[in-house]
């Protein structure tokens, strides 16, 4: 039997690593402080701790390196784009905020470097490639499809971890992966917002049109639910450690906070 390891006193000692290496006084005087996405932070414990080939030196880097890479991305994220004119103070936050995404993305390839993590550095490249890749194609495709577009963002919002998961474990894992953080995602902001951010993206991608706005409501958080217990039935021996990940986050009401 499998025994899932227990994250309380290695998530406070990963966080704290974590916080010593973002904070800067200066940034934050001028920009948000950055958040951690629960669901994805303790899938990735998860996946990491899970491993027993890892040495707690490899876990350590490991899990602090990717957790960089998608702050920094979320910190690009949080750019706005603008069609008029930026005030002065605008502009100077706007370019701190280019500027932290860059200085933490820095930190996850000096970290690995120095511990020698090259193979690492590069499954971490491949991921951030393809998120610019699929970010350009949202971009310039502006007839999309709803289905094609929600698929899309369904990647991105999992591929930094499809990445590590197939790195470490196998390609089995991939669509159980893209679907719980899907489903975890609309449901969190269901449960904050009362409905999905996807919608407002749909909405102003399509200039508020009514007509092309589907509905990002419960069937849609069911029918990711559903595809990951999909997943799960088609899981090898090997992988079924997820299916009590999975199980486990089921009761689990923690939401996006601040690190």
């Amino acid at each position: 039997m499998i025994v899932v390891t227990t994250f309380m006193t290695t998530d406070k000692g990963y966080r704290k690593i974590l916080e010593n290496k973002l904070y800067d006084s200066y940034i934050y005087k001028h920009i948000r402080y950055p958040v951690i996405d629960e669901e994805k932070w303790k899938l990735l414990l998860f996946l990491v701790e899970q491993h027993n080939a890892l040495t707690p030196v490899q876990r350590e880097k490991y899990i602090i390196s990717t957790m960089l890479v998608q702050i920094a991305l979320d910190t690009h994220d949080f750019v706005p784009i603008k069609q008029k004119a930026d005030t002065e103070s605008e502009i100077v936050k706007k370019q701190l905020q280019v500027l932290s995404g860059d200085y933490y993305s820095g930190l996850y390839y000096l970290l690995l470097a120095e511990a020698g993590e090259i193979q690492f550095i590069q499954i971490l490249a491949n991921a951030i490639r393809e998120i610019n890749e699929l970010k350009v194609t949202l971009y310039y495709e502006e007839q999309l499809p709803f289905e094609t577009w929600l698929n899309i963002k369904m990647k991105l919002n999992a591929s930094l971890f499809v990445h590590v998961a197939k790195h470490l474990y196998n390609p089995e894992l991939e669509s159980i992966i893209q679907n719980w953080l899907m489903y975890r995602r609309i449901d969190t902001e269901e449960a904050n917002y009362g409905q999905s951010l996807l919608l407002t993206e749909w909405e102003a991608r399509n200039d508020n049109a009514a007509a092309s706005v589907p509905l990002i409501n419960g069937k849609l958080i069911r029918n990711y639910e559903k595809a990951v217990y999909r997943a799960i039935s088609n899981l090898s021996g090997s992988n079924l450690f997820m299916e009590q990940f999975i199980y486990s986050q089921e009761t689990n009401e923690m939401r996006t906070s601040r690190l």
